[in-house]
């Protein structure tokens, strides 16, 4: 198999899969790259399972992108579906961002096709020997959600530090921003326009600390009466039911302030209505909702676990709280419910970080950085300004490989740029 793109298109072909059926923020970020790169002008192909949230969602949120449906993430018969259609499609780049279809993509790999290969959770002490083969010896690169988690992918798997990129969380300024309008979710769940309200944005999972923001929002209740607390996303009905019980018996004797609200896409409009976005995770790689909040230009208190810290830093855009402390995210909720300057102080630095540095589209840049560092099997680092450039400006893979052959052969010739650039 050659793996050399066409030297005379616009655009990269990508083809992004996800063996996944579930949905949560690494199949959201998928869909955002897949759209984000067709929409430049890029080729790009999803592989996915058939009865995946993923499949379901695409068409919906992602008009325009190609979706190719796996009918089977198993056995002989799903492996050859997956060649076939890998094969048929000959991309620049394939992007896997699960177990199984890293797993089946680092094939291609040993066949000089061009793989890259995404973490987005933590680094288990002792992870399976067919993982540690993805990251270590199916893929030209890795790409890390957070710095925390290319610094553990280093240290467990043996990775070599150039061989890893970071590309953070990004946040689309032309969904969140300041004057944003929460009026409408205030009033559909009866909130008055001067009650304070925290909430937590996150599928209900132990590890994202619902029954601990429950915990504490009683304790808050205790010295600021008025305040509210909205709980977004929805999850398994057996982990519903253990959370409305909790609720239940933190508030035994008044009706509980604490609002449960499902799984909503409105969330510009979500964080535009919440005075304060608590994130109070036991366990987290990074996550989306803290520079949607930022950008929204409101404050943040978190868990200090994971990659957070890369982002929120105590006392200038946020609070920081021990994980799994009760108390002390509870002291901190009543920190902000009575400091109205303090929420404004801490939200205004939060904004300039989103509007300088979590900019979804610098981000992407990023993305693009790592594609063509894994087709030229070039480190991270080694990339010279010029090449920087070209991925500022939506150059593709074949334009940055002939670009560097013409420089070498001294020959004048410009190479193209992208259509929409």
């Amino acid at each position: 198999m050659n793996n050399q793109p066409a030297l005379e298109k616009s655009g990269l072909k990508v083809l992004l899969c996800d063996s996944s059926p579930n949905w949560g923020g690494q199949e959201y970020r998928l869909l955002r790259e897949a759209q984000w790169l067709h929409e430049r002008g890029h080729k790009v192909l999803v592989v996915c399972g058939a009865r995946s949230e993923l499949a379901l969602r695409l068409p919906r949120q992602a008009p325009g992108v190609q979706v190719e449906k796996m009918r089977s993430w198993g056995g002989l018969l799903g492996l050859l579906e997956f060649l076939w259609k890998v094969h048929r499609w000959s991309p620049d780049v394939i992007h896997a961002h699960s177990g199984q279809d890293a797993l089946w993509a680092s094939i291609f790999h040993f066949f000089g096709r061009t793989v890259v290969c995404s973490r987005h959770m933590t680094v288990p002490s002792r992870m399976k020997g067919q993982r540690k083969f993805c990251y270590r010896s199916g893929c030209s690169r890795v790409i890390a959600s957070a710095e925390f988690i290319k610094r553990d992918l280093i240290a467990a798997v043996g990775i070599p530090e150039s061989s890893v990129d970071v590309v953070g969380e990004g946040v689309d300024l032309k969904e969140f921003h300041p004057e944003a309008n929460g009026r409408g979710f205030r009033e559909e769940f009866g909130i008055p326009e001067d009650v304070l309200v925290f909430g937590i944005v996150a599928m209900i999972r132990e590890e994202k600390g619902h029954a601990q923001f429950v915990k504490a929002a009683a304790k808050v209740r205790d010295q600021i009466p008025g305040a509210r607390f909205v709980i977004v996303g929805d999850g398994q009905e057996s982990r519903m039911e253990k959370l409305r019980r909790r609720v239940l018996k933190e508030f035994p004797l008044q009706p509980a302030p604490v609002i449960f609200t499902g799984y909503r896409e409105d969330v510009p409009e979500i964080m535009a209505a919440l005075d304060v976005l608590v994130v109070p995770s036991l366990r987290e790689a990074q996550t989306l909702v803290i520079p949607q909040a930022f950008a929204t230009g409101k404050p943040v208190i978190a868990s200090l676990v994971g990659g957070i810290p890369e982002i929120v830093t105590h006392g200038r855009n946020g609070l920081m709280v021990t994980a799994g402390d009760v108390r002390d995210l509870a002291a901190a909720m009543v920190r902000l419910a009575e400091s109205p300057d303090l929420r404004l102080r801490l939200g205004r630095a939060g904004l300039d970080l989103a509007r300088q540095e979590l900019l979804f589209d610098r981000k992407m840049e990023l993305l693009l950085g790592s594609y063509r560092r894994a087709i030229n099997r070039a480190p991270a680092g080694n990339q010279s300004p010029q090449a920087s450039r070209d991925v500022w400006h939506g150059r593709s893979s074949a334009d940055w490989l002939t670009a560097e052959q013409r420089q070498k052969k001294d020959v004048t010739r410009s190479p193209m740029l992208s259509r929409d650039r």
